[in-house]
């Protein structure tokens, strides 16, 4: 008898086949004689490089090709896809994924979106053959100062003469092309150019390099122009239209880098429990210490809370277009800071441990330097707030989005049949707020210590509402109010509880996610942010928590929804 297995099927399958290769090839991250173990990137990071045989190993398994959609002879066509592969490099190294990987997907993901089909198809061409790109995305006014630099290009003849300079790019003198935004006399354009690797990439300038506390291997530099020529041909999309152009694929890597960046957390969470296994039973870092139990259990949830959101947040793409500037923005301000503040708490268990640059526990200190630099760059923490604050005022006068049955592919980690994803920016505004809409229904299914934790957020909800009309309602003309600021953070967190309740109500029929202990424990972290005294962690659910965290410690699976298995 022959079995047929569905189109989705094989394509999710063929993803994991992909991912387990990728992880065999890297091998254990602890094994000390592993080449591409933990010792030899904390030597690299040590002199401030990429790990060359890392290098290799991702050029030899073709991960540009991650960053090419297959009508162009890539890999790419889901962006939760995408992210998945980059974890299995960010769980190593954050330097090398965002070095070798993210920045230019950064850039390509420009020219996918307004590239002529020759821009396309040039991309494409050079991240097949293993090239680079950077990106020299506007910065926001909200943005931070570290980036912010100007670019002018003046019309001459048939092109443009570029000016001015960008004083931190990654991948700068890499780069085999560049993707920069730049004023004109139309407004903001977007081009693209020659690198410095490229053989027409002559007459750029390289500025020296940055030092930076974290990601040291990334060569962070900066490129300066004085009259360089670029033909009308550079120009990406039409002139003065780059305001537009950014807008449309931030949802397209707001949320993708933030769900990259939970391998490095990931990391810290199985460094910090080998540590807690190691102990003495009478020491207080010991498992058998209620605080270090404690805060493992906490570190998981959050974890698991934060793929939820990015697992909405990168479906949203291709299922909610018109929303997924919304929950991108979402994702990108509230993931940062719960994976920073795991950091804070795990390093406590690890004591002074946390501090040590080599050793067997030298790859904590290492990601918690990295991670805080995964959210800098354009549309950062305070240009991820103005949307969100935006989303606020808009809130009374959305409408209903109704029981949200038709969301589920948005919830699922292991569905593979989703549309292409789509940019939002040219069609009108969302007229509703589907997945906060969907927390009082998915609350409904609910019972149990999840039903208390879903009944907070569903006040919280109610709550945030009123405020919402009350900043609605005030006088034309009138600033924001701080308040505004507030409800952004409680909004972040509230969206984030709906796409675990929503995760949870989705569920597959079998298997941990099918268990309502991690939703419970999961919604109570988010309930606790919200109102630290609303409702307390439900006992049984943390010990369910507890026994699956070791027993993905001992069985080499990762911490995330997928429970990947790790280094074979």
């Amino acid at each position: 008898m022959t079995t047929t297995v569905n189109a989705v099927d094989s394509s999710e399958v063929a993803v994991q086949e992909r991912i387990a290769r990728l992880e065999h090839e890297f091998g254990d991250l602890d094994d000390p004689g592993n080449p591409l173990g933990a010792q030899q990137f904390l030597a690299a990071d040590e002199r401030h490089l990429l790990l060359p045989a890392a290098e290799r190993l991702l050029d030899a398994f073709g991960l540009n090709a991650e960053f090419v959609p297959r009508e162009l002879g890539g890999r790419l066509d889901r962006l939760d896809t995408l992210a998945r592969v980059l974890r299995v490099v960010f769980r190593r190294d954050a330097a090398l994924g965002l070095g070798h990987g993210l920045v230019s997907y950064l850039a390509a993901v420009v020219v996918w979106t307004a590239g002529t089909p020759r821009q396309r198809q040039d991309t494409a061409a050079l991240l097949l053959a293993d090239g680079r790109m950077a990106c020299a995305y506007p910065e926001p006014p909200q943005g931070n100062d570290f980036l912010r630099n100007r670019l002018t290009a003046v019309p001459d003849g048939a092109g443009y003469l570029l000016s001015g300079r960008k004083e931190a790019l990654n991948n700068a003198a890499r780069a085999g092309a560049l993707v920069l935004f730049a004023h004109t006399p139309d407004g903001l354009s977007a081009f693209l150019a020659p690198g410095p690797a490229h053989p027409d990439g002559g007459g750029l300038r390289l500025l020296p390099r940055r030092p930076t506390a974290g990601v040291r291997g990334c060569a962070v530099q900066g490129l300066a122009f004085d009259g360089h020529r670029l033909d009308a041909g550079r120009l990406l999309g039409a002139a003065g239209d780059a305001i537009r152009l950014a807008e449309q694929v931030f949802p397209l890597t707001r949320s993708a880098g933030l769900s990259m960046a939970l391998g490095c957390a990931d990391t810290a969470l199985r460094t910090t429990t080998a540590f807690a296994r190691s102990r003495r039973r009478r020491s207080p870092a010991s498992l058998h210490s209620s605080r270090t139990r404690t805060a493992l259990v906490n570190a998981f949830a959050d974890l698991l809370v934060c793929d939820c959101l990015a697992l909405v947040a990168t479906r949203a793409t291709h299922l909610l277009p018109r929303e997924s500037g919304t929950l991108g923005a979402a994702a990108k301000y509230l993931l940062p800071t719960v994976l920073n503040e795991t950091m804070d708490d795990l390093s406590i268990v690890l004591g002074s441990e946390a501090y040590a640059t080599s050793g067997s526990y030298g790859i904590f200190h290492k990601t918690a330097r990295d991670l805080p630099m995964l959210g800098l760059g354009s549309a950062g923490a305070s240009a991820s707030r103005a949307v969100l604050v935006a989303q606020l005022l808009r809130l009374p006068s959305l409408g209903d989005p109704g029981g949200g049955e038709g969301l589920a592919p948005l919830f699922r980690p292991f569905d593979a049949g989703l549309p292409p994803h789509r940019v939002g920016g040219d069609g009108p505004a969302a007229d509703r707020d589907s997945l906060l809409g969907s927390l009082e229904e998915s609350a409904r299914h609910a019972d149990g210590p999840l039903a208390e934790a879903a009944a907070v957020l569903v006040a919280e909800l109610r709550a945030l509402r009123e405020g919402c009309a009350a900043l609605a309602a005030r006088p034309a003309g009138e600033p924001v109010s701080p308040r505004a600021y507030a409800l952004a953070d409680r909004y972040a967190l509230l969206v984030a509880g709906a796409a675990c309740l929503g995760v949870w109500r989705h569920r597959p029929a079998g298997g941990f996610l099918a268990d309502p202990a991690w939703a419970a424990t999961a919604l109570t972290r988010v309930a606790g942010r919200l109102d630290r005294s609303a409702v307390r962690m439900p006992a049984a659910a943390a010990d369910r928590l507890l026994a699956e965290l070791l027993h993905r410690f001992d069985d080499a699976r990762s911490y995330d929804l997928y429970a990947t298995a790790i280094g074979r």
